[in-house]
């Protein structure tokens, strides 16, 4: 028995999208301190729809996971934003037991864990989104007015974090209306590596804050030009 207090919202056995070259399940944990409003798991992030989910236990997962440990490469932690639960870092042990990769998704708002995690040697690949250009009102504008400037400064050492600290990573930007092309460039002047951008979920009615929805700002003819000419960032479409 495992006694740990995590909130799963969500269960893939198994999955061959979520870490490239990998067959791996998917953890989705309940909880999120942003309000993007593409978001396409508004269930896992606002406390009304979360208090609705069916709850699933840690054992659960644990069990399924523990009998078919052969059938796997890897397990996915994501949210929601799993880094805000204390108890991570012990789940991710457990798991670790197996010899599972583990690959993290996050929105850097904890750079704390996410060191802690890196140095504990409990992941293997962090996934990173990049909301917006590093900039308070620009983070604020997808994310929702009560983003602060310290969840801010947070992002800025994650982003720091990963590109000088050893691991496996990458960044991504879901593509939305408020994004322009100019956006996305001072973006890639604030990273490096692996940089994918999104396409957002085509179901407007399931996304966060349907109202906000409208065309993508940015011509996707114009990315492979730009790719050539950012040459500290290796730029996909996905």
């Amino acid at each position: 028995m495992h006694q740990l207090n995590l909130p799963i919202g969500g269960f893939i056995r198994q999955s061959l999208i979520d870490y490239p070259g990998n067959i791996a399940s998917v953890i989705f944990l309940s909880g999120c301190n942003m309000r993007c409003y593409y978001c396409h798991n508004p269930q896992l992030v606002l406390p009304r729809l979360i208090k609705k989910n069916s709850p699933i236990s840690v054992n659960e997962i644990m069990d399924w996971i523990e009998k078919n440990a052969d059938l796997l490469d890897a397990v996915v932690i994501t949210g929601g934003e799993p880094t805000l639960h204390p108890s991570l870092p012990h789940f991710l042990r457990i798991l670790k037991r197996l010899s599972l990769s583990i690959k993290l998704d996050t929105n850097g708002t904890n750079s704390r864990m996410i060191e802690y995690l890196i140095g504990k040697r409990l992941i293997d690949y962090v996934a990173m989104d990049i909301k917006a250009p590093l900039r308070l009102e620009k983070y604020r504008e997808i994310c929702g007015p009560t983003f602060t400037e310290q969840q801010l400064q947070e992002i800025k050492k994650s982003v720091d974090l990963l590109i000088n600290g050893g691991l496996d990573y990458e960044f991504r930007t879901t593509l939305n209306a408020s994004l322009s092309l100019a956006d996305i460039r001072d973006i890639i002047s604030a990273i490096k590596g692996r940089y994918y951008l999104q396409m957002p979920n085509e179901n407007n009615r399931t996304v966060l804050n349907p109202l906000r929805m409208g065309k993508i700002a940015i011509d996707a003819s114009c990315i492979p030009d730009l790719a050539a000419t950012m040459q500290q960032v290796t730029l996909e479409v996905r």
